[in-house]
């Protein structure tokens, strides 16, 4: 899946290829299967959701799974944008699966030599790592819980409070502070001294589970600074705002196809002004914010790692957010009463957003960082 990326030779600014097109068509495909046979939202009384393992299997075998990370380290090759079209998709699906996730832990493990065991055991679908956000950077994740894990004599110790799929996964990767610096591990969640608790989630499509970890080898201590090395801030940034993209554009089709059927006095509710207005609206913002993701996608590729590509990728993100945000709560009040029945998928997408906002926002966060690096001397 690989494409010549020279700053000349490359679609109308916004425009997917054609390949890229075929891929979101696949992708679309294969999350719509998966909805047919297990739908969302879930039935309250099947709380708190699994991994989806035949969705997942489903995209391994289309090599998804290592989309994103070059042939020569064992992914699928790819660039940041084609890695963006397939969360795009699976932000719109709210599917069980832990697709940004894996993303972020494939990028990292692609640059740790010692890791390249596990990386192919995570492309081939056959071994689930799920990121601990909350000991991430501060740079990537505002409220982190720096020092939630300690590493000393060679084990780890701390309590994690929400890591994704974290009953689910097979490892998490995590950032353990060890004699006062931060250092990226992989922590085996089935090993002996590690209990897992299932707790509700805000995001119906993310299960989360308590993790503690007592006395535990690392399976891997990659190299420190090995989350700086392998996941500079832009790429994460820039794929979880796609992901959001993807939850925006769900949120106001779905409204959208409501707007079309619904009648009131006699007339779709799509044809009343004030509901032209906001729907509009939300299209702008929804427009805007796949165009700076894909801008700020397009840099990466490029090679770009400044202060540049930084600033796009945040301003993406906080885009994204708000589009994601804006869609869903419209999206809720135009369905109207309905709306606000668990059968319905308007909460799905509003707690998609929101979760979100809980691990990489605020969004005024986002922008004050965004601020000290544009005015950085």
């Amino acid at each position: 899946m690989t494409q010549d990326l020279a700053p000349h030779d490359h679609p109308p600014y916004g425009t997917p290829t054609e390949e890229q097109a075929a891929l979101a068509d696949a992708v679309r495909r294969a999350f719509a299967d998966a909805t047919a046979r297990r739908p969302v939202p879930p039935r309250h009384d099947a709380l708190p959701v699994a991994l989806d393992a035949d969705l997942w299997a489903a995209l391994a075998g289309m090599d998804l799974l290592g989309l994103g990370v070059p042939e020569a380290s064992g992914g699928s090759g790819g660039g940041v944008q084609d890695l963006c079209v397939l969360l795009e998709e699976a932000g719109a699906a709210v599917a069980a699966v832990p697709a940004l996730g894996t993303a972020v832990v494939t990028s990292v493990l692609a640059h740790a030599p010692d890791a390249r065991g596990v990386l192919d055991a995570v492309v081939a679908g056959t071994l689930v790592v799920t990121p601990a956000w909350e000991t991430f950077p501060a740079a990537v994740v505002p409220q982190a819980r720096a020092g939630a894990l300690a590493l000393a004599d060679g084990t780890v110790r701390g309590q994690l409070a929400a890591v994704p799929f974290g009953a689910d996964g097979d490892l998490a990767l995590a950032c353990a502070s060890r004699d006062g610096a931060p250092v990226a591990v992989l922590l085996d969640l089935r090993a002996d001294g590690v209990t897992r608790t299932a707790v509700p989630a805000l995001d119906l499509g993310e299960p989360v589970a308590a993790v503690r970890v007592d006395g535990v080898a690392p399976e891997l201590v990659l190299d420190d600074g090995g989350l700086d090395a392998g996941l500079p801030v832009a790429r994460l940034l820039v794929l979880a705002a796609a992901e959001l993209v993807g939850t925006a554009r769900r949120a106001l089709d779905d409204a959208v196809a409501h707007a079309q059927v619904r009648t009131q006095f006699g007339r779709p509710i799509g044809s009343f002004q004030a509901l032209k207005h906001l729907l509009a609206d939300r299209f702008v913002d929804l427009d805007a914010a796949r165009l700076l993701v894909r801008d700020a996608a397009l840099l990466l590729d490029l090679g770009r790692s400044d202060r540049s590509a930084d600033a796009a990728a945040r301003t993406a993100l906080v885009a994204a957010m708000e589009s994601a945000h804006a869609a869903a709560r419209d999206g809720l009040q135009v369905h109207g009463g309905i709306g606000f029945t668990w059968e319905q998928t308007s909460h799905v997408l509003v707690r998609r957003a929101r979760a979100r906002r809980t691990v990489f926002g605020p969004p005024a966060r986002v922008l004050d960082a965004l601020a000290g690096h544009v005015l950085a001397p």
